[in-house]
């Protein structure tokens, strides 16, 4: 099982590392963001800014300590599948150029989501309940 906890750190480091960069900007500027989100009809545009910074860069440093790495992946997984969405049929890109790092990271969320977090996690160190670790 060593290699899968192994494994399941590495995926949580770049998944971590990938949110908390994608949610920084949004972070430091959530009305940007809010104004961004009100011209797609996602209303009220803070509230739905306030939902990505939690879920991506609040998100991607719980996962990277590997705490409740479950619920922010099912979280990301929400995120990643509306912006697959948002892309094939909204702005109609391709799979190359387009859709593709979402759809990658959704596969790594899944087995997030399936596998939990590993024993090199805080969660597993604390013992958390084995749904959010």
């Amino acid at each position: 099982m060593a290699n899968v906890d192994i494994a399941l750190l590495v995926i949580r480091i770049i998944i971590g590392t990938f949110f908390i960069k994608h949610g920084y900007h949004k972070f430091k500027d959530p009305h940007e963001m809010a104004g961004w989100l009100d011209k797609l009809g996602y209303k009220p545009g803070i509230f739905w800014s306030w939902v990505l910074i939690i879920t991506e860069f609040f998100g991607g440093v719980f996962m990277l300590l590997g705490i409740a790495p479950r619920i922010f992946a099912l979280l990301m997984s929400v995120t990643m599948i509306q912006g697959i969405y948002h892309r094939k049929y909204v702005k109609r890109l391709h799979f190359v150029d387009g859709w593709e790092i979402n759809y990658v990271t959704l596969a790594s969320l899944i087995a997030l989501i399936l596998l939990g977090g590993g024993m090199y996690s805080l969660g597993y160190l604390f013992g958390l309940n084995v749904f959010l670790s």
